[in-house]
C-alpha cells in the first residue's frame, strides 16, 4: 500500500512554500495501476483508442479521484470542476467568452467521462494556439482536484512534483528571497539570515502589497508566493508597507538560492528553544533529540518546541518523534473510504524531556504538526501556546501521472488519538496568544515571550508541588 503522509499542501501546486512559506506535501507512492474507470475508451465502449497524451493524463486523474479519494466523489461534480478549470485558464489567457459545454445529470462514471473527454477535445481544438493542450489538461485536472475542497488534494505539474520530491528528501532549497509569510494579507513573519530579504531590509510585520506591479489584495497567499519566487539571479520588485510607519516603499531584490534547515536550536538564557519546520524524513528526529539532550545537559530549566509554520510530513517520522515526548497510547485514528478504522499508537515510549515543555503553534501549523500538538495536549505532557492551528489534517498519497506530473489526494480521514475532529477545525491551544505584527517588527514575539514567562512561572514552583 502507498505510504500515507499527513502534510498540509493546499498551496503546493502553485509553489513549494518551503521558507517563503513552509512546504507542505509529501511523497506518497510509486505509480499505481490505472483504475478500471481509466480504461474506458473515449467512446465508452472499453475498446483501445488512440488518445492524445494529454487526454490520457486527464483520464488517469479522473479515475484516480473517483476510485482512491477518501470518500466517494460525484463524477458529474468532477466534470464540472474540470470545466471550471479549463474556462478559467482560457479567461486568464484572454478569451473573454467561452461557449458552454454539454452537461448531463447522473453519476455514471463512463457517461461523465465521455462528456469531459468531448469537452476537452473541443476546447483544445478551438483554442490550442491560445492555451496549449497540455496546459488545458492541467487546468482541468487542477479544477477536479478543487472539487473536494480538501487541502490534501492537489495537482502537481512535473516541475512541482520534482520540487516536492526534493522537499521529501529534506532538501530545503529554492530560488527566492528568504522570507516566510502568512495571510490573508501577505505579511512577513520571519526573515532568514544572509538572504536577499535580509539584505533588502525586510522585517517581520512588513506587508507585501504588490509584486512586480501586481496588487496582492484579494490574491491567495500561494499565488503571491509564486510571484515572489523564481530563478536565481532574476529580479523581483516588491511594494512593501512598513509595519511601524505604514509608509509604502519600493524594493528590488535579486533572487538567490535559499537554504533553511528543518531543525534549529539555541539557548534563550536559562531555557532551551528548538524550532521544527516539518517532518519530511527521519533525520529530523535525530536532530531534535540531539538538540534537546544537549540543551538539557547544559542545564536549561524548560524547553520550547516551536511548531509555528510546521506544515506536516510523514506519519512514521512524527510517530517516532512523539515516542520521545508522550507515553504509550493512541496518537491518531484514520478512517478509509470503506469505513475501516485504524488506530495509530506509540509503542515503546522513551520520554526525552526532564524539564517542562511549551509547544508553540499558529495558523501555519498543519497536518502532522497538528497531530503532534494534539498528542502533546491530550497526553498532558506540555502546554500549547499560540493560536488555533490550520485545521488541515488527512492522510494523503502523491501518485505520479504518466507524463511526470502527479496527483495528491486524501485516502483517509484522520482524527486525533482521542477522537477529536481536526480537519477544518484545528487544535485550540491551552493558552491563546495572538502574534502582534507591529510588536514583531520591533523585535517582540508575543507568543515566544509568553512561553518564556510560563516556563519561568512553572520553574519557580517546587517540583513536589507541581
Amino acid at each position: 500500500m502507498p505510504n500515507r503522509r499527513f502534510a498540509h499542501s493546499r498551496w503546493l501546486p502553485r509553489a513549494l512554500l518551503a521558507f517563503v512559506l513552509v512546504a507542505a506535501s509529501l511523497v506518497g507512492a510509486a505509480a499505481a495501476p490505472v483504475p478500471a474507470a481509466a480504461q474506458l475508451s473515449p467512446g465508452g465502449q472499453g475498446r483501445p483508442t488512440e488518445a492524445t497524451p494529454e487526454l490520457q493524463i486527464l483520464r488517469e486523474a479522473y479515475a484516480l479521484l473517483l476510485e482512491r479519494y477518501a470518500t466517494p466523489l460525484d463524477p458529474a461534480a468532477l466534470v464540472a470542476g474540470a470545466e471550471k478549470g479549463m474556462t478559467g485558464a482560457l479567461h486568464d489567457a484572454g478569451v473573454a467568452e467561452v461557449p458552454r459545454g454539454l452537461t448531463a445529470p447522473g453519476n455514471d462514471a463512463a457517461q461523465q467521462w465521455r462528456i469531459l473527454q468531448q469537452r476537452y477535445q473541443s476546447l483544445a481544438t478551438r483554442y490550442g494556439e491560445v492555451v496549449p493542450p497540455r496546459e488545458l489538461a492541467y487546468a482541468a485536472i487542477a479544477g477536479m482536484a478543487e472539487v473536494p475542497d480538501d487541502s490534501h488534494t492537489n495537482f502537481l505539474t512535473p516541475e512541482q512534483y520534482q520540487e516536492h520530491l526534493r522537499w521529501s528528501r529534506g532538501e530545503v532549497a529554492y530560488g527566492g528571497i528568504g522570507a516566510r509569510m502568512r495571510g490573508p494579507q501577505p505579511t512577513v513573519v520571519e526573515v532568514f539570515p544572509d538572504t536577499p530579504a535580509e539584505r533588502a531590509g525586510l522585517r517581520p510585520g512588513d506587508v507585501i502589497v504588490a509584486v512586480d506591479g501586481r496588487p496582492t489584495a484579494d490574491t491567495r497567499l500561494d499565488e503571491v508566493i509564486t510571484w515572489v519566487r523564481g530563478e536565481e539571479g532574476t529580479s523581483v520588485r516588491l511594494s512593501v508597507q512598513r509595519a511601524v510607519s505604514g509608509q509604502l516603499e519600493e524594493l528590488t531584490l535579486v533572487r538567490a538560492r535559499v537554504r533553511v534547515p528543518f531543525v534549529e536550536a539555541r539557548r534563550l538564557d536559562d531555557l532551551g528553544y528548538v524550532q521544527l519546520r516539518g517532518f519530511p524524513e527521519p533525520s529530523v528526529v535525530g536532530a531534535v533529540e540531539e538538540a534537546i539532550e544537549r540543551l538539557q545537559r547544559e542545564g536549561v530549566r524548560g524547553m520550547i518546541l516551536d511548531l509555528r509554520g510546521n506544515s506536516g510530513g510523514r506519519i512514521d517520522v512524527g510517530t517516532r518523534l512523539l515516542s520521545r515526548f508522550v507515553p504509550d497510547g493512541p496518537i491518531y485514528q484514520a478512517v478509509d473510504r470503506r469505513g475501516h478504522i485504524e488506530i495509530g499508537s506509540v509503542h515503546g515510549s522513551r520520554p526525552l524531556l526532564t524539564v517542562p515543555l511549551v509547544v508553540l503553534v499558529d495558523e501555519g501549523t498543519a497536518s502532522m504538526g497538528e497531530l503532534f500538538a494534539a498528542a502533546v495536549q491530550e497526553h498532558h505532557v506540555g502546554r500549547l501556546i499560540g493560536v488555533t492551528t490550520a485545521g488541515s489534517v488527512a492522510a494523503s498519497v502523491v501518485l505520479p501521472l504518466g507524463d511526470g506530473s502527479a496527483l495528491q489526494l486524501s485516502v483517509e480521514q484522520v482524527y486525533s488519538g482521542g477522537g477529536a475532529l481536526l480537519d477544518k477545525v484545528g487544535v485550540t491551544p491551552d493558552e491563546v496568544v495572538e502574534l502582534d505584527l507591529v510588536e514583531l517588527r520591533l523585535g517582540h514575539d508575543a507568543q515566544l515571550a509568553r512561553a518564556i514567562d510560563y516556563l519561568h512561572e512553572v520553574g519557580a514552583v517546587p517540583a513536589a508541588t507541581r
